[in-house]
């Protein structure tokens, strides 16, 4: 998870110049979908439900290559405009504002841990700026293994005061310019604005990465229920080997968005698990069924079709699945390890 800033110039109705550090880009486009060009060659096309966090990602062509694949730029946030001080502003919020500006300094970006030090220091000399302060902190400790002894007990107490938290002058105001990535499971990513929502996907996910499952299923169910909280529920249901729960969570679900197909998937992922692969198959089969869905949506399908078919012993379909992830995103994660498992 991470947090950044861009600086952005409305020139039309539609139309963006964005100064990145290494660049100068054009948008095009409505809310919910954009195409980008920039100086160093790159051309881009997204598209997304506003409002929702999801989005799909294509690029066109790449200019210098980067050293990430496609699946790993898909989780990277979303750049949104910061607000900024008026002229009348408080001497606290000019501070506050001078240290988001420092800690997410393209130029010098904070790690973890220099982030909390000096968030700790900023605390000190305003204490009223705790809630938004501490909210931030929580959601950058969570990335870095220096606190991985501390981060439960600080998850809980912020969780605890969430709905204070975000009631927050300065949170409501300056976390407009905040998006969190979290990764709900393999494909499926929220890129949304820092709210209690994207807080609850991250603290699941703490959790999760401690083995308390149960008290992450608890904490997603405290939340505004979706589809990616139901994403969320079935992926751990089925690290538990909850199977006919599983089953239960992603059942009466249609595919009309990316969401829709990844609970799909998940739902095949049980059914194989319970080695129906016939049920399985047709569920990844219905997944795929609209081509318009994202990569990572389709290749999570792929994946884990071949997986269902190697165990049918379909060898041959199955390699054929994992040899079209391989073409468009040849680090896909497991790819080659699976295939050379088939083989052997």
């Amino acid at each position: 998870m991470s947090i950044r800033f861009r600086r952005t110039m409305k020139i039309a109705p539609g139309v963006h110049l964005n100064f990145n550090k290494n660049s100068i880009g054009l948008s095009l486009g409505p809310r919910g979908a954009h195409y980008t060009m920039n100086t160093s060659g790159r051309r881009t096309v997204s598209a997304g439900i506003p409002g929702t966090g999801i989005y799909a990602f294509q690029t066109l062509s790449g200019g210098k290559r980067a050293t990430t694949t496609r699946h790993q730029e898909l989780t990277q946030p979303p750049e949104i405009i910061p607000p900024s001080p008026g002229l009348l502003a408080s001497k606290l919020e000019r501070d506050f504002y001078a240290f988001l500006q420092d800690v997410y300094d393209p130029e010098s970006k904070a790690t973890p841990k220099e982030y909390i030090e000096k968030a700790k220091a900023l605390e000190i000399a305003h204490p009223a700026l705790k809630y938004p302060l501490n909210l931030l902190s929580f959601v950058h400790a969570a990335t870095s293994p220096d606190f991985s002894d501390k981060i439960v007990a600080w998850g809980k107490e912020v969780w605890g005061y969430r709905d204070a938290a975000f009631m927050d002058p300065l949170a409501e105001k300056y976390f407009t310019g905040m998006a969190p990535v979290t990764h709900i499971t393999r494909g499926i990513a929220t890129h949304e604005t820092f709210n209690k929502q994207v807080l609850g996907f991250i603290w699941a996910e703490v959790l999760q990465s401690q083995d308390m499952f149960d008290e992450a299923i608890e904490v997603l169910h405290e939340m505004i229920p979706d589809q990616l909280v139901a994403i969320s529920i079935a992926d751990i249901e089925l690290s538990q080997g909850k199977f006919d729960e599983a089953i239960e969570t992603t059942e009466d679900i249609e595919n009309v968005d990316d969401a829709t197909a990844m609970l799909l998937i998940l739902r095949g992922v049980a059914f194989r698990e319970k080695n129906l692969n016939d049920a399985a198959v047709e569920c990844f089969k219905r997944a795929m069924s609209h081509k318009d869905r994202s990569e990572g949506v389709m290749h999570r399908a792929l994946f884990e079709r071949a997986d269902s078919y190697a165990r049918m012993g379909k060898k041959a379909l199955a390699i054929k699945d994992l040899e079209k992830i391989m073409v468009d995103e040849p680090g896909y994660p497991e790819v080659e390890a699976k295939i050379a498992e088939i083989n052997k």
